[in-house]
């Protein structure tokens, strides 16, 4: 089924700006960031889009995936699971948020995005 991510590719200027706001739904730890109440109630843009600044503070995840080792998400690291990725959630999310990125490097982002459009 064609979504507005699948649709919205092409090379002109709306089309891009369409993916990059849906693309920016994907976290690098595994966050659909679409579900999030923080980001439906404008509280939060997602960390995508505010270079891992979290209401938190800094993502270590963000950190260590984007600025460290130039990687769109976990799921593509060498080391995936590690220990910054394992220690930034409660066990049960960590385990939700691993198969999700397991399934999105299986996939690819767009078609991940699909699934949860």
């Amino acid at each position: 089924m064609a979504t507005e991510f699948s649709k919205g590719r092409g090379t002109n200027q709306a089309a891009c700006e369409c993916d990059c706001l849906i693309r920016r739904l994907a976290a690098v730890c595994g966050r659909y960031c679409g579900e999030c109440d923080a980001y439906q109630q404008d509280a939060c843009c997602g960390c995508a889009y505010q270079l891992g600044k979290t209401r938190r503070g800094d993502c270590p995840v963000f950190e260590c995936c984007i600025v460290e080792r130039g990687l769109e998400h976990c799921g593509l690291c060498i080391d995936f699971p590690c220990e910054v990725f394992l220690s930034h959630a409660p066990p049960l999310e960590v385990a939700r948020l691993y198969k999700a990125l397991r399934r999105r490097a299986e996939l690819g982002t767009p078609a991940w995005l699909d699934e949860r459009a």
